[in-house]
């Protein structure tokens, strides 16, 4: 039984293997493993969930975060007037280009929350 999960949530994709079931699912490849991110939304229940993740960007590969950049700027350059005004970095609708991927519940594992430390009165 895998552990419940809810949307919102912080979590790390296991490390393990592909195996043949993977690649007909398409849930699970081998450079998921250790990413983390977000949970963006749950289908399903229990073990047969599939979960999709809002990957933080800064934990791909090193060459898909390369080509996830290259079309997050393709995408951009071919913003026109307000849109890309407003679509720049520190602007008021910045662009941000989201990584998601589709997993298997039983391939998640919940990230700590951090420790909030509390200032000690003088």
């Amino acid at each position: 039984m895998s552990i419940r999960l809810k949307e919102g949530e912080r979590i790390k994709i296991v490390e393990r293997t592909p195996v043949s079931a993977d690649a007909k699912s398409g849930l699970y490849y081998g450079f998921y493993r250790n990413l983390t991110g977000t949970i963006f939304k749950i289908y399903g229940k229990d073990d047969t969930a599939q979960v999709a993740v809002d990957v933080d960007l800064d934990t791909l590969p090193e060459d898909v975060w390369r080509r996830h950049m290259a079309v997050r700027d393709k995408m951009l350059s071919g913003l026109t007037g307000e849109a890309k005004r407003l679509s720049q970095t520190g602007g008021e609708n910045e662009f941000h280009l989201r990584y998601v991927v589709l997993v298997g519940m039983p391939d998640l594992l919940r990230l700590p929350k951090p420790r909030v430390q509390v200032a000690k009165a003088a």
